[in-house]
């Protein structure tokens, strides 16, 4: 209720597509830091903060059309075409039909357990009584979820149509990198980036890696393009979305190496102020995504500010060189063997979401054919940096693809935008793509007979 309030008095406003994903974050993290002083403070709750939100969600709006007008003037340029609509109304019907038909369910039980505990407790404490990973493993999208269960009468069923709520920020966020990397002439090229696998999986089953990776995406397709002329200020949203990203999975830590060390490089170190903007923006990020919060209650709670004792109990940390450069075999063999061979040649394998499959693979070829170009290289760069930690860090990262989601999706747009724009292995990259997407949609179809087949 608390998110939606605020999104309703900044959404009219928006007038292009980055300022509309810009400021659907910018409500998510207001409510963010509202809750924190609430839990921290006991002075309010989830229910009443909307009153809180309500008066400030009017004084926004009114600041706004004082400043820039009546509402909804920029809308035409934000609401451009992300994909070829055939597409994206398929994606869509096949998405409302399982997320109406299927239970709510979440991948992993913990996300549905922190939602009713945010719901029960009305604020982010933790539960003694609760498991420790309901407690320490993040808690922004499911403070968002439990917001918007708040909303009356319709509550339940926003939340059962997560999944449609999530395609439509996908959209947003594909939206807004078409604002530095141009749409091509071939929409249709666009479908890569709605057929990977895990992405999909997420629309299905309650998780939060998709949420939690479209800001990093958005901000890291501005940094490829834009980093050269970046300006401190830019500096401080592109820090602001990568410190969201990282604040509750940090997974994505090295992005933030990326995102510096990419501006750094743009600007030869000319001028380092851009770059004390990405530092002050990811603190910001950090404050909102409650890293500091979980980092204070980790201590409060557990004597340790990381929860070491618990997060070493949950086994999921490699130990030593040898299991790090068997990990990073895994991966290595599982971003192109289409899940079929690491099961196999290590058994036991566990994880959720599958592997990234032909889209991805696609992309990296891609990428790899135009090397020589600067967006190619940086994508390459940003996936190879991330994929290699996560490999190194994580056992089961060659079947939980979706931890990684972020520089995927950089690698699938730089790529598509690379095919529309050069004429170099254009057609060689065009055809080979047709094959990915028939084949990609299939495997989507199965997996979604699977899931009604199980209901």
């Amino acid at each position: 209720m608390n998110v939606l309030l605020l999104a309703v008095a900044l959404l009219p406003w928006a007038v292009h597509p980055a300022s509309l994903f810009t400021r659907i974050f910018v409500a998510i993290s207001l409510f963010s830091v509202e809750m924190q002083v609430a839990t921290l403070t006991g002075a309010a709750s989830l229910r009443s903060l909307v009153v809180l939100n309500a008066v400030l969600a009017a004084a926004l709006a009114a600041w706004q059309w004082r400043r820039d007008g009546p509402p909804f003037r920029g809308w035409s340029a934000a609401l451009l075409p992300v994909a070829p609509w055939p597409i994206v109304a398929a994606l869509a019907a096949l998405v409302l039909v399982l997320n109406v038909t299927l239970p709510l369910q979440a991948a992993d039980p913990y996300h549905l357990d922190r939602v009713a505990q945010i719901e029960r407790l009305g604020a982010l404490d933790y539960d003694p009584a609760a498991d420790s990973k309901i407690n320490i493993v993040g808690w922004l999208y499911e403070l968002v979820l439990a917001d918007l269960r708040q909303v009356p009468v319709a509550g339940t069923w926003l939340v059962r149509l997560h999944g449609v709520l999530g395609l439509l920020l996908l959209g947003a966020a594909l939206a807004a990198a078409q604002t530095w990397l141009p749409p091509p002439r071939s929409r249709w090229t666009l479908a890569a980036l709605l057929v990977i696998p895990p992405l999909f999986h997420e629309l299905v089953l309650i998780k939060n890696d998709v949420f939690l990776a479209l800001p990093a995406f958005v901000a890291l397709v501005w940094m490829i393009v834009r980093a050269e002329s970046a300006s401190w200020q830019d500096g401080v949203w592109a820090g602001w979305l990568v410190g969201l990203a990282i604040a509750s999975k940090l997974t994505n830590l090295p992005l933030a190496i990326a995102l510096v060390g990419g501006i750094a490089i743009a600007q030869r170190l000319r001028d380092w102020r851009p770059i004390g903007g990405v530092v002050l923006g990811g603190a910001i990020g950090a404050l909102a995504g409650g890293l500091l919060f979980t980092m204070y209650a980790n201590n409060q709670w557990y004597g340790d500010p990381f929860a070491s004792g618990p997060v070493a109990e949950m086994g999921n940390i490699n130990e030593g060189v040898g299991e790090a450069l068997a990990g990073i075999a895994r991966f290595g063999i599982s971003l192109v063997d289409l899940g079929q061979l690491t099961p196999r040649w290590w058994p036991g394998r566990g994880g959720w979401g599958g592997t990234f499959g032909l889209p991805v693979i696609w992309a990296l070829g891609v990428l790899v054919l135009h090397a020589r170009l600067r967006e190619a290289r940086w994508a390459l760069a940003i996936a190879t940096m991330q994929f290699l930690v996560f490999a190194a860090v994580f056992p089961d990262a060659d079947l939980t693809h979706r931890l990684v989601l972020a520089p995927a999706l950089v690698a699938v747009a730089v790529a598509v935008y690379l095919v529309n724009g050069q004429e170099r292995h254009r057609r060689l990259a065009t055809v080979a793509l047709l094959p990915v997407l028939v084949l990609t949609a299939a495997q989507i179809l199965r997996s979604a007979m699977l899931y009604l087949a199980a209901a």
